[in-house]
């Protein structure tokens, strides 16, 4: 038997900042914004020609253009995504190279992730993978730099139902679940939602 969800360990530092390298902010920095559904709270550009220094292999945020979005505001924990362009970055991650495989937006239920689904339809963007996981159900998005930013909600009611279910042998056995078919997911969510009672 497991231990309660509330009992089990977890590390007391928190993920409060994301920070993606890209040649080019121009493309990065509108279509994060369509996901977030916000604008940049800050944005910095240098002055024209400074040249980035080299802090132990790490550029600062003050020699680069750079914008930051915020996800949450639990202090102090706070949570934004950055992007930094640097100079000379690769248009395209190199696959066989180390790095993000990808990042997860949290929405706070399955409406909203199918509200989400529809938004950013509407602007063009299709996931390229769909999939129930068992714990969540998520949409995988390439940003234009080619990230991949998964897009999920939860389908427990509970931290215990979740924790229950990822101690289970349906997932231990297959924790990647089933693919999906995005807008046959959506319509069937739809249709679900609105019949009676």
């Amino acid at each position: 038997m497991s231990a309660p969800a509330q009992s089990q360990p977890s590390s007391p530092l928190k993920i409060t900042e994301t920070i993606l390298k890209t040649g080019r902010l121009d493309a990065m920095k509108p279509w994060y914004t369509t996901v977030l559904g916000v604008e940049p709270f800050f944005e910095h550009a240098p002055p024209q020609g400074a040249k980035p220094g080299d802090f132990g292999g790490q550029t600062r945020a003050s020699d680069l253009r750079m914008c930051f979005f915020r996800l949450s505001l639990d202090y102090p924990y706070v949570q934004s995504i950055g992007l930094f362009e640097e100079p000379g970055t690769a248009a395209e991650p190199a696959k066989g190279m180390p790095g993000l495989h990808h990042m997860q937006l949290m929405t706070g239920s399955i409406d909203e992730l199918c509200d989400k689904y529809e938004a950013l339809r509407a602007h063009g963007m299709h996931p390229h993978r769909s999939a129930d996981h068992g714990v969540m159900t998520s949409f995988y998005y390439r940003d234009p730099d080619g990230n991949n930013v998964e897009i999920t909600a939860q389908n427990h009611p509970s931290l215990e139902a979740m924790v229950a279910f990822m101690a289970s042998a349906e997932f231990k056995a297959n924790p990647s679940g089933h693919e999906l078919d995005p807008e046959a997911y959506v319509a069937a969510h739809r249709a679900r939602a609105g019949a009676p009672a």
